[in-house]
């Protein structure tokens, strides 16, 4: 038991440092740059010794962004949990924050999570690897603010009869993931937060440096509008922001 304890550390040692190699090659030069040959001369090793951690390119890239999207959502979590006093709302804003916050330290990071196309939904198999469990993960940090949010006070969202039956059908399908909350307030969520999503993207990308030198009163203004359509209270303008 003892010598099978010692091989299984050993063991997840040597992954955590093929793995954190990968990393340093992701942000050095890409996703291009993480080949299973360059991970193995980083570490000085032949690349068939990694088969014995890891079957595949795909597999080791999947480890990789379940270890990514689990430092992010530990990073939120500690965020929306660290001051006791903070209501809905101030949790919501904090972990809106910190996502981007998180995106601009964590370019190339964020890149692979978010600016890769995502396994195709209709293969049995995405939903076992750690990567997309992961990614649920994360996505349930946000998910179960917003439903709490809707439940505490529920937000005006559109009539079921303004969204048209073939969106209706796919969102009353995910209504379980919502904590029962309607269809039409499922598509306010997902609307607010595609304007989050997209906005980060472009700030990280950087799509936005044509228009805005620095674009935190921006994301601030942004984030207001989507708190008062979700019925929160927002935080004040800052005054140094230039905003009346």
């Amino acid at each position: 038991m003892e010598v099978s304890s010692r091989r299984d550390r050993q063991r997840a040692a040597t992954v955590a440092e093929i793995k954190a190699a990968a990393r340093k090659l992701l942000v050095g030069g890409g996703l291009s740059a993480v080949g299973l040959r360059a991970v193995a001369r980083e570490l000085g090793l032949s690349a068939p010794a990694l088969y014995r951690y890891f079957g595949s390119h795909e597999d080791l890239i999947s480890a990789l962004i379940a270890d990514l999207y689990d430092e992010l959502t530990a990073y939120l979590i500690q965020l929306r949990d660290s001051d006791p006093a903070a209501d809905l709302g101030d949790q919501l804003f904090g972990i809106a924050g910190g996502l981007r916050d998180w995106a601009l330290a964590h370019p190339a990071e964020f890149g692979l999570l978010f600016g890769a196309p995502v396994p195709d939904p209709l293969d049995p198999g995405h939903e076992l690897t750690a990567g997309h469990q992961a990614a649920m993960r994360f996505g349930a940090v946000f998910v179960e603010l917003v439903t709490k949010v809707w439940h505490q006070q529920p937000f005006p969202s559109p009539p079921e009869e303004l969204l048209g039956t073939e969106l209706l059908g796919q969102l009353e399908q995910k209504a379980e993931f919502f904590d029962g909350m309607p269809p039409g307030a499922v598509y306010l969520a997902l609307t607010y937060w595609t304007r989050l999503y997209g906005l980060i993207c472009m700030e990280v990308f950087g799509q936005l440096h044509w228009a805005l030198d620095d674009a935190s009163a921006y994301f601030a203004a942004q984030l207001r509008e989507i708190g008062e359509g979700l019925g929160l209270d927002c935080p004040p303008v800052d005054d140094d922001s230039g905003s009346a």
